[in-house]
């Protein structure tokens, strides 16, 4: 009799422990990964059309700062070119412009190819999918607690 009821308790025991081993392995989830690996990204390339201006500088007369140089030495186009490199080499800036105008502009438009996005295949789990976004993707992609990916907003 008490090899029996020693049997029963240990037969007990055996299926409480499975119950609760199959109740915790439906009841909890396994954890939902936090980011989406990056396989590869591809750039997409366009051809943008860019509007450059191109302007003759037309130099007016210019105040003698140049000490060194006398007018008298040298033609007068050519004291003013000195002059102006002078001053470009003091100031290391290009307000020297103040003594010459930008006029005869002309607006060009140039078409220069750029990356203007990329097409990004990733992995979830083992999910692939495929996105495309305006900037680099890095290594991984964060995602929400839902699952969804967490893009960037540029």
């Amino acid at each position: 009799m008490v090899k029996l009821k020693i049997r029963q308790y240990v037969i007990g025991s055996i299926i409480t422990i499975a119950i609760i081993g199959t109740a915790v392995t439906f009841c909890f989830e396994s954890p939902r990964p936090s980011v989406a690996q990056v396989l590869y990204s591809k750039p997409i390339r366009s051809t943008v059309a860019v509007s450059q201006s191109y302007c003759h500088i037309t130099v007016s007369p210019i105040p003698a700062t140049a000490k060194d140089i006398t007018e008298s030495f040298l033609p007068n186009h050519e004291y003013r070119i000195l002059t102006l490199i002078n001053t470009l080499k003091v100031k290391r800036e290009y307000p020297a412009l103040k003594h010459s105008e930008l006029k005869n502009c002309v607006i060009v438009d140039v078409k220069q190819p750029r990356v203007v996005g990329y097409d990004v295949v990733y992995r979830i789990g083992d999910k692939t999918g495929k996105i495309r976004i305006p900037y680099i993707p890095g290594e991984t992609i964060p995602l929400n607690e839902k699952g969804q990916l967490i893009l960037k907003v540029q």
